[in-house]
């Protein structure tokens, strides 16, 4: 047939595809889709340049243009934090019903109060795109982005990558926090710069649960505290590129039972990465390429 029921196409480089699965969606409520990062980037690029200068602007109007607390923007650790537990959300929709949202993270630096803000787009209750990212010790300049609507119940919008965390408890959680804190760092430190980056991690969460369920390979490994570690390997494929999903867990026995607990999962198209994880004992797979 010519022209099939369901034509789905990119809307920046308007190549066609062919299932919905291919697309990549950054806005609730919204049909725009693209086919990759590099075309949601481009088609956003002039709306970040926009918040770039407003926020670049403000700065200058308060003398805060550099601020220390803004190197806090270096460190993977802080950046996940607010988009992924923030401790506010604010929802600010126009008369077209299209929405842009602030996560705020308040943090301590050099002995002060201090916020990291992620000027995002939503997708599923999850930040899809990122359209700016900043940190401040200026109450006034944060004030800035708490308009709209504020978010009561931020539970939705927490990460929601551990399976049976109604178990976990605050000191659980704690150790989690701090076992990904140091693998995000070290995985940062060994991402080469062609691999996907780390703002768009995002929109491959759909791939923890398929990894963790139907793996490729499986290894046991212990981590540097000592403790037993579980890292779970998938080759996927979307839009003609290839990649990896490793989701890095831990074993955590609550109430007779035994939870594997994902701390740290991250896409790649590094095969070196990729493999600088395949320690330890292979428990089951072996079925990737090397």
């Amino acid at each position: 047939m010519l022209i099939s029921d369901n034509i789905y196409y990119c809307k920046n480089c308007k190549k066609v595809v062919k299932d919905i699965e291919d697309l990549l969606f950054v806005e609730d409520g919204s049909s725009l889709s693209f086919c990759s990062e590099v075309c949601i980037e481009k088609f956003y690029s002039p709306l970040i340049d926009y918040f770039t200068g407003k926020i670049d602007k403000k700065r200058k109007d308060l003398n805060i243009e550099e601020e220390a607390c803004l190197s806090l923007l270096d460190n993977p650790t802080y950046v996940d934090r607010v988009l992924h537990r923030p401790d506010e959300i604010w929802r600010l929709e126009n008369d077209l019903k299209e929405e842009i949202f602030s996560f705020i993270s308040k943090v301590e630096f050099e002995g002060e109060e201090a916020y990291l803000v992620a000027l995002c787009f939503v997708f599923d209750h999850t930040p899809s795109f990122v359209l700016a990212l900043t940190a401040s010790s200026n109450e006034y300049f944060i004030q800035n982005f708490q308009i709209g609507e504020e978010v009561d119940s931020l539970e939705d919008y927490h990460q929601k990558e551990l399976p049976g965390e109604s178990l976990i408890d605050n000191d659980d959680m704690e150790e989690i926090e701090l076992k990904k804190s140091k693998l995000l760092a070290e995985m940062m430190t060994q991402r080469k710069e062609f691999d996907i980056p780390f703002e768009d991690f995002a929109l491959y969460m759909e791939y923890l649960q398929k990894t963790v369920e139907s793996y490729d390979e499986l290894y046991e490994f212990d981590d540097e505290d000592g403790d037993q570690a579980l890292a779970y390997f998938k080759a996927f494929e979307r839009s003609g590129v290839s990649f990896f999903y490793i989701a890095l867990c831990m074993r955590l026995e609550k109430e007779d039972q035994t939870l594997i607990i994902p701390v740290l999962s991250f896409p790649t198209i590094d095969g070196d990465l990729s493999n600088a994880y395949k320690q330890g004992k292979l428990l089951d797979g072996n079925k990737l390429a090397h």
